[in-house]
């Protein structure tokens, strides 16, 4: 139980998921530092293009080659202490990236820095199973996934400001390194991987929680599962492979979003620098709004009864269809008003994506949610490896971007029909109790 303490906060878990959302802001803030400062840096350490486009992927490989053991360090070791380690980790490296005085070892820091952030999202969504019951995750997992398009809309914003205040990018580094530790020790104190043991919950809150996870247990024991002890055998079913596809679909359509709209705007619809920072903010705003939209629709759908395959399948059909539309739509307008709203309402549906963070809980068991997490999260950001390439490739090549916004379409009907074909309703694996002790 919770040690005794005079001070208590009621509703502590959503505190602890708004925690979630900064912690989510700052890592997408890093993401925006590299690109802003880029010119800058490719200026001190006379980079041609091609090393800064080397400089730009290394965070992006080792971010992704980390989700397989980073997710697995998240289910054996719990979230409170990869979260608040990482958190540290990722601060400590990001300002030393600050004091790089060569090519080499600024590359490394970056390497360093996606090793670090790789188990973070993965940890905050695992903290769902024990801090909302199955009828909250869905705002939990979108308000979670929300600190990334806001981190997005106020990073640019954001660093530009304290490369301009601090007078180098350098500064900059090290002032943004010295604020994610502080985050980091923020994690080791608010974070607990058992609510009945923070000392800030109610009695009544640690109940109601308790309570909760008591019984998804007994309608897990309820079930054996035939995968235990080998995650591998969960990809023998079909659900996986097409959440990972529509995770994937997803993740191409987000980033390729945040990596070329800004440029899209400024250069092909011909909207000022000043302007495309304002439209930018407008852009992944809207993407907020959708993301924590959809949870609590989501939530509240499921707690009328319906069922999660037709809440979950006509959300994300819905969400698939919505950006097949809008990005074929841009191809056909010639305002630059008209192509912001568009792009815009596409960020808004794009970003109901995050409620695929809820799924691992409802497809697989407990000991195995981190580790399938991570596997959808990597197919994601090899997608979002691959986009910003292929998008300009595009471009280059057909001297448009119309095949760009056709290529979005197509990744908006994956997402659509690779969420249809997910079996939200049963566990992979799962075999009644009767069935599996029943002789051959």
């Amino acid at each position: 139980m919770a040690k005794k303490s005079g001070f208590k906060v009621k509703g502590l878990r959503w505190v602890i998921f708004a925690f979630f959302v900064v912690v989510m802001i700052f890592n997408y803030i890093d993401r925006s530092s590299i690109s802003i400062g880029m010119p800058l840096i490719a200026k001190q350490f006379h980079l041609s293009t091609v090393s800064s486009g080397i400089v730009l992927s290394a965070f992006f490989w080792s971010y992704t080659l980390m989700q397989i053991p980073g997710s697995w360090l998240v289910d054996k070791l719990k979230p409170h202490k990869i979260v608040g380690s990482a958190l540290c980790g990722w601060g400590i490296v990001e300002a030393v990236t600050g004091l790089a005085n060569s090519f080499n070892v600024f590359l490394w820091c970056r390497i360093l820095l996606g090793i670090f952030e790789g188990p973070v999202q993965v940890g905050c969504n695992n903290s769902t199973l024990r801090w909302l019951r199955p009828e909250e995750r869905g705002r939990g997992s979108t308000i979670i996934d929300s600190g990334g398009p806001l981190g997005s809309a106020i990073g640019g914003v954001l660093v530009t400001g304290l490369i301009l205040w601090l007078g180098s990018w350098k500064v900059a580094f090290v002032f943004l390194g010295v604020l994610t530790v502080l985050v980091g020790i923020a994690a080791f104190v608010i974070m607990r991987d058992n609510p009945s043991e923070h000392p800030w919950i109610t009695k009544e809150e640690a109940q109601y929680l308790e309570e909760g996870h008591k019984a998804e247990l007994a309608a897990e024991q309820k079930t054996v599962s035939a995968n235990k002890g080998n995650f591998l055998k969960n990809f023998k079913s079909i659900t996986p492979w097409m959440l990972l596809l529509a995770f994937a679909a997803y993740d191409a359509v987000q980033y390729g979003l945040m990596t070329w709209a800004p440029y899209y705007i400024t250069n092909v619809r011909h909207v000022s620098f000043g302007m495309t920072g304002v439209a930018t903010f407008i852009i992944f705003a809207g993407g907020f709004a959708g993301e924590l939209l959809v949870g609590q629709f989501a939530d509240r759908w499921r707690k009328s009864g319906a069922p999660v395959n037709r809440v979950m399948r006509t959300l994300f059909a819905i969400a698939g269809i919505a950006v097949t539309v809008c990005t074929l739509m841009i191809n056909r307008v010639a305002g630059s008003a008209m192509t912001i709203a568009l792009l815009t309402v596409a960020c808004f549906f794009v970003r109901w994506g995050g409620l695929y963070w809820s799924v691992p809980q409802m497809i697989v068991f407990h000991d195995q949610v981190g580790r399938i997490s991570g596997a959808m999260n990597f197919a994601g950001n090899i997608a979002g490896i691959a986009v910003p390439i292929v998008v300009g490739w595009i471009a280059q090549v057909t001297g448009s971007f119309n095949g760009v916004f056709v290529m979005f379409a197509i990744c908006g009907v994956v997402m659509a029909l690779s969420s249809i074909i997910v079996n939200y309703s049963h566990k992979i694996g799962a075999k009644a109790e009767q069935e599996v002790k029943s002789p051959a």
